[in-house]
């Protein structure tokens, strides 16, 4: 591993300051559990890596009922996990979050580490673009509101300048009757990459049956998470039965872009693209039910 200078601001602003001065030649740590790993393979060779682990602002996890929840970009994994509000209001979230790596990686690994890492298999994001959530970046220049959906271009390839940090992340409040389910098909049972990750979040109408609203997203199929729209507009307006689900899981599949490589093929992926949708929203109904 090449040498490097730690730097260790105590606020926000000076960490966009410290960015700003020495951009490419810089790496942004929060947990450090996929940064560790990067410059020791070689990939980045930073002259300086700035932690952000400590800032108050990167640490916030505060809901309010009107603005919902706010999600600092250093938030451990394993904080988010355990979180009670988080587990009954965004339980896809939670379970996104439980299943990256042991708990060792998980009490370092922080929400914005593996938004920013941005490889398709990443476990909180499909439920993050689930739930619609929304990325604050900062710079010396300012700030800027990103629809997460939009925040990836690519197979670790995002939106952020090279002065720019992830700060924050804004999650709508749910409605009444809303819940969501993240379904992850792996080959071990512990601590795998996603071959599949499906999020699906719903609202049902006043008669606690009806599908009001969905949203369905897609993880390690596509070069980024991809909502599956086409499902969501099947879903839209009908109660759940077994015909609807058999639609809507088979638009997902249609959905997918997914490559094959030494974990799944292609068609294996599409095929579990159906099934694990079909799974996803019945128990995203059903939590949504509870919830009532």
């Amino acid at each position: 591993m090449k040498d490097f200078v730690f730097l260790a601001p105590a606020t926000l602003e000076e960490a966009v300051h410290l960015l700003a001065t020495h951009r490419d030649r810089a790496k942004i740590l929060a947990g450090g559990t996929d940064l560790m790993l990067q410059l020791q393979d070689g990939l980045f060779q930073p002259d300086y890596v700035i932690s952000v682990r400590n800032i108050p602002e990167l640490n916030t996890l505060e809901f309010d009922p009107e603005r919902g929840l706010t999600l600092g970009a250093a938030t451990p994994l394993r904080r988010i996990e355990t979180d009670s509000l988080i587990q009954r209001k965004y339980p896809q979230l939670a379970t996104g979050a439980r299943e990256i790596g042991s708990i060792q990686i998980r009490n370092l690994g922080s929400a914005g580490g593996n938004i920013c890492t941005a490889t398709p298999s990443g476990d909180i994001l499909p439920s993050l673009v689930s739930l619609e959530a929304t990325a604050r970046v900062a710079s010396i220049r300012g700030e800027r509101l990103i629809p997460l959906e939009q925040f990836f271009t690519g197979v670790r390839r995002t939106v952020l300048e090279p002065d720019e940090i992830l700060v924050d992340l804004r999650i709508p409040p749910p409605p009444p009757r809303t819940s969501g389910a993240y379904i992850k098909l792996y080959t071990r049972p512990a601590m795998d990459l996603a071959i599949v990750g499906v999020a699906a979040t719903v609202t049902l109408a006043a008669d606690n049956a009806t599908i009001q609203r969905a949203a369905i997203c897609l993880g390690a199929v596509a070069p980024t998470p991809i909502r599956a729209r086409e499902a969501e507009e099947i879903l839209i307006g009908h109660p759940l039965d077994e015909s609807i689900l058999a639609e809507a899981g088979q638009a997902a599949a249609r959905a997918a872009r997914p490559i094959s490589d030494v974990r799944a093929s292609a068609e294996y992926r599409r095929e579990q693209c159906d099934l694990m949708t079909r799974r996803a929203v019945r128990l995203a109904v059903e939590r949504a039910r509870a919830a009532a």
